[in-house]
């Protein structure tokens, strides 16, 4: 089955229907008909009918769209070298020549220095930097002030006073005067064996009225500095003997 310009029936013109179909990046048009356009004519051939693709001489068109607007020339970069002008390169080696002629100045001339007791002119070497800033760390180093601890006095540690004081009606209290440090502890002893109970009283208050057999003990630690009192009295009056007094002074 060939492809027909014209009707070979009447001689009219024809007309081909044809599918679109897509091609990787284009598109094929397949004529699938052809007929006339005579009205009178009846010609029509149908090419979904031929079995092999070639029998199709004309028609078969392949459109692969332009990619040239879509992507953008390439062109290489071209690197230009700077161009130093000669007004240029005379301004940079004077540049150079000044850093030169400086350096050599600075540390190798030496610099005079006046001594006006003299009144002579003496010549030292400039150092440099690096000699300049070679300091040892004990000149950088701050001083710190030794700190000398103050003074505490020491402390008296607490004692238990011995020997006791002995305490009996006939004569009172033994030693009748003592002298203690504060934190210090006083021991009574009880030596009264003719009465059977005794009384010992604190005439400042430091504790109550302590009953005591014989031959029983009784300890007390002051706290306080102060002159205090002890008497001794009758159980169960509480009345305070003669002649049985004792004093103790705390410093």
């Amino acid at each position: 089955m060939k492809f027909a310009e014209r009707c070979p029936k009447c001689g009219g013109f024809v007309q081909t229907k044809s599918v679109r179909k897509s091609i990787g990046l284009g598109f094929v048009e397949i004529p699938v008909a052809q007929f006339c356009l005579n009205p009178v004519c009846d010609w029509y051939q149908d090419f979904a009918e031929t079995r092999k693709p070639e029998d199709i001489k004309e028609g078969f068109q392949l459109k692969i769209p332009s990619i040239d607007r879509k992507l953008p020339a390439f062109k290489n970069p071209e690197f230009k070298i700077p161009e130093i002008s000669r007004n240029q390169m005379i301004a940079l080696a004077a540049i150079i020549g000044l850093i030169v002629i400086y350096t050599i100045f600075t540390y190798l001339v030496p610099v005079n220095h006046f001594d006006p007791g003299n009144g002579v002119n003496q010549k030292q070497p400039v150092q440099s930097g690096l000699q300049n800033n070679n300091t040892t760390l004990s000149s950088v180093t701050p001083k710190i002030p030794a700190i000398v601890p103050a003074t505490i006095p020491a402390a008296i540690p607490p004692s238990i006073i011995e020997p006791p004081i002995k305490i009996d009606v006939a004569h009172g209290f033994y030693p009748q005067v003592i002298t203690i440090n504060k934190s210090d502890t006083i021991t009574w002893n009880n030596e009264e064996n003719q009465r059977t109970r005794i009384v010992l009283v604190s005439k400042d208050g430091l504790f109550e009225k302590k009953l005591m057999l014989y031959p029983e003990r009784y300890q007390y630690q002051f706290k306080q500095e102060g002159k205090y009192t002890f008497v001794l009295a009758e159980y169960p009056s509480y009345k305070e003997y003669k002649n049985a007094t004792g004093t103790v002074i705390v410093r």
